[in-house]
């Protein structure tokens, strides 16, 4: 059997899901990466092989020489959507590679919602799915809604960077997103890991691939985090106007998080998905999922997470 690439697989979701096809039976995997990581090696057991995302033709030798059947992208994307597309050429291009799983690891979104919004991130990760669509490459495009690591954080094991969204359970501080009754999905990158590695096995992969970890509104998961911490918290709703004004209510986790991301833009990106929360872009429905197609699997549900990450006991 050939060889999974994870691209960006030395931190995030990457890690986790190169650590978790690592330990399946039948399978080779390596981490791909603009920078050599002996470390990785040393910690997982997994090469890290340093490519350069500007050189197609290098990045496709480099997939026929590990014999890599299928990528997995975790690359981060930010308004340059060029190393991901370049990616998929590549694997286009390799005589080894059949299969593509690109970088989305969220909600699906068409054109005009991210146009709206003006969210570069969300468009430049739309042009590596067009760049698949008019490849050979099989691909499926996973879809988790939101992560729910960064409630768990630092007890609950993640490879994720902090960054917390509205709700600071640290400093026991709320700024809801709209009315805060809107159904959410939230998916633990770990139990996401879990589905991905097992959906290699599958003959043919759907289009689109569905992991729902746990769904709870923004109000049930305030009330959940403050039984399990035993206080109220301070709470705030932004509304929607404030929301599509690219502003949030700052929480007091949030000035660690600016050496990462200027304030301005984190509080673009956290508005808009405030207001896809509202309007239900979180709320997936899917007809079919991984968590039916591999029942063995049991997701972690937001009550567990945040009770490992903050309980008393």
């Amino acid at each position: 059997m050939g060889t999974i690439a994870v691209a960006g697989g030395t931190s995030g979701i990457g890690r986790a899901i190169s650590e978790a096809v690592h330990r399946k039976q039948g399978y080779s995997v390596k981490i791909l990466s603009r920078s050599p990581n002996p470390q990785i090696l040393v910690e997982s057991g997994i090469e890290v092989i340093a490519i350069d995302y500007t050189d197609v033709a290098s990045m496709r030798k480099v997939l026929e020489e590990n014999n890599v059947d299928t990528v997995v992208s975790t690359l981060f994307v930010t308004d340059d959507g060029t190393p991901q597309v370049n990616l998929v050429h590549a694997a286009q291009a390799s005589a080894s590679t059949h299969r593509f799983i690109p970088s989305i690891w969220g909600i699906p979104y068409s054109r005009q919602e991210v146009g709206d919004r003006r969210m570069q991130i969300g468009q430049a990760k739309l042009e590596a799915v067009e760049a698949l669509e008019k490849s050979s490459l099989e691909y499926t495009l996973f879809y988790v809604g939101y992560f729910l690591d960064f409630w768990g954080y630092p007890k609950v094991k993640s490879f994720q960077r902090q960054n917390v969204i509205a709700i600071d359970i640290e400093h026991n501080t709320a700024a809801i997103p709209g009315t805060g009754n809107t159904p959410v999905v939230f998916s633990h990158t770990l139990d996401v890991a879990e589905f991905v590695a097992a959906s290699l096995d599958l003959e043919r992969w759907d289009r689109e691939s569905y992991v729902i970890g746990d769904v709870k509104t923004w109000n049930e998961f305030l009330n959940i985090a403050e039984e399990v911490k035993g206080e109220k918290f301070s709470v705030t709703y932004d509304r929607l106007d404030l929301l599509l004004s690219g502003r949030i209510t700052e929480l007091p986790s949030h000035p660690s998080l600016y050496s990462q991301m200027p304030k301005e833009h984190l509080q673009a990106l956290f508005a808009t998905f405030g207001v896809w929360f509202e309007e239900g872009l979180f709320c997936l429905q899917p007809s079919k999922t991984l968590n039916q197609t591999f029942p063995d699997i049991q997701a972690r549900t937001v009550r567990e997470v945040i009770e490992a990450g903050w309980g008393r006991k």
